[in-house]
């Protein structure tokens, strides 16, 4: 009340959450054990089980629950500003931007944005969902969303979980080939944009698409 939520840490912030600690340790301790569990990494600590977080002693099922709503929430609420913001995309950043809920992913997933003529979009889908390693992209999945949203161009966007946005020769190889339907289709690949924890990586930025 004093000195306002921006002036607290995140262990505070953490300890306001939970509420209460366990008999052997106050509410701010046990934050402060959990932050250490997930090396101070908030994205960490959303992307963890509930059994995961129950791993640590003083936080029982209800507290594990109320940490992943917390992040849930925080995501859409974050995911609302940006559909306010973000009507048009300009660049692989906008799409990383519109794609921020991917990077939380801990398995590789693979979406479609649909646009309009005027690179407005239309729809976004997620339409496979793979291993921690690998996804499968196959043309007639991206293009039948595209086809039946009427889209003039799409923009295939998925994440590596592992942090590293570059690509494989998987990413290349599936690229060529989405570009090749695209081409027969008249629908253009805008771009293919690999989202993760540090940073994006575009195709066309890179060259890769002309």
């Amino acid at each position: 009340m004093k000195f306002g939520e921006k002036n607290l840490s995140n262990e505070e912030l953490i300890a306001i959450i939970l509420r209460t600690g366990s008999k052997d340790k106050d509410v701010l301790n046990l934050s402060i054990e959990l932050l250490r569990k997930f090396d101070n990494s908030l994205t960490k600590i959303s992307r963890a089980s509930i059994e995961e977080l129950k791993d640590i002693y003083g936080i029982g099922l209800v507290k594990a629950i109320t940490l992943k709503a917390l992040f849930e929430l925080a995501k859409r609420f974050y995911g609302e500003i940006l559909q306010t913001e973000q009507e048009k995309i300009k660049s692989a950043e906008d799409v990383s931007k519109v794609c921020y809920d991917m990077v939380f992913e801990v398995q590789e997933k693979v979406r479609i944005i649909c646009l309009d003529t005027k690179l407005k979009i239309i729809s976004s889908k997620d339409v496979t969902l793979g291993t921690v390693s690998s996804s499968l992209i196959h043309p007639r999945e991206i293009f039948r969303e595209a086809i039946k949203d009427g889209a003039s161009g799409i923009i295939i966007v998925h994440n590596h979980p592992s942090g590293d946005p570059a690509p494989s020769e998987d990413d290349k190889n599936v690229t060529l080939k989405l570009l090749k339907a695209s081409e027969l289709l008249d629908i253009k690949l805008i771009d293919h944009v690999i989202v993760s924890s540090k940073g994006y990586y575009s195709f066309r930025e890179e060259g890769f698409l002309s």
